[in-house]
C-alpha cells in the first residue's frame, strides 16, 4: 500500500512537471521580445500609432466623450496633467472634460510619435506636439506639449492604461 502511495505522488509529480514545461515556452513566446520579429513589432507600432492619431482628433474636436474612449474602462491606472495626479479614471475623464468646456478651440499636431512594444499586447509611447488653445475668454496659448503613455491591447482594442502629459509655453518673441 505504501508503494502504490508512493509511486501515486510520483506519478503525479511528474505529471505536473511535465505540463509546467511545456507551459514556459508558450509564456515566454508572447512575452520575450526577442522572440517576436521585426515585422511583429512594427504592426504594433502601428495600430497604437493609429490609435494615438485617432485620440488627438478627438482632442482637437474636443469631444471629451470620444477622447475618453481611449482610456482603459478595465485597467486605468492612473494620469498625471502636469504635475496634477489622477488615480481614477472618472476623475480623470471629468477633468478633461471640464477643461474641454472652457475652450473655444484647440490644435494639437504631432511633430514626433514613438512606439516600443513591451509584449504582444503592450507598448510605451512617446510623442511630441505642437499646440494652440483658444479659451473663450478670448485668452490664446500656444505650446509644445508631450505625452507617454502605456497602451494595452484589450478586447475592444488598444487602451491607455497610464498617461503623463506636460507643456511648456512657447517664448512670446
Amino acid at each position: 500500500m505504501k508503494a502504490l502511495v508512493v509511486m501515486l505522488i510520483l506519478m503525479t509529480f511528474v505529471c505536473a512537471l511535465t505540463t509546467w514545461a511545456e507551459e514556459i515556452p508558450e509564456i515566454g513566446k508572447g512575452r520575450v521580445m526577442k522572440t517576436w520579429s521585426e515585422a511583429d513589432q512594427e504592426i504594433i507600432r502601428r495600430e497604437v500609432r493609429d490609435q494615438f492619431n485617432l485620440l488627438i482628433s478627438a482632442v482637437n474636436q474636443m469631444n471629451a466623450c470620444a477622447w475618453s474612449e481611449y482610456y482603459s474602462k478595465d485597467g486605468f491606472l492612473s494620469a498625471f496633467a502636469g504635475t496634477d495626479y489622477f488615480g481614477t479614471r472618472r476623475e480623470w475623464v471629468d477633468t478633461i472634460t471640464s477643461y474641454f468646456s472652457k475652450r473655444d478651440s484647440q490644435h494639437l499636431e504631432p511633430l514626433s510619435v514613438h512606439v516600443t512594444p513591451l509584449a504582444f499586447d503592450m507598448a510605451l509611447m512617446t510623442s511630441q506636439e505642437r499646440s494652440e488653445v483658444c479659451l473663450k475668454s478670448g485668452q490664446t496659448t500656444k505650446f509644445t506639449h508631450v505625452f507617454t503613455m502605456i497602451w494595452k491591447k484589450e478586447q475592444s482594442g488598444w487602451k491607455i492604461l497610464h498617461s503623463h502629459e506636460s507643456w511648456i509655453d512657447e517664448q512670446v518673441k
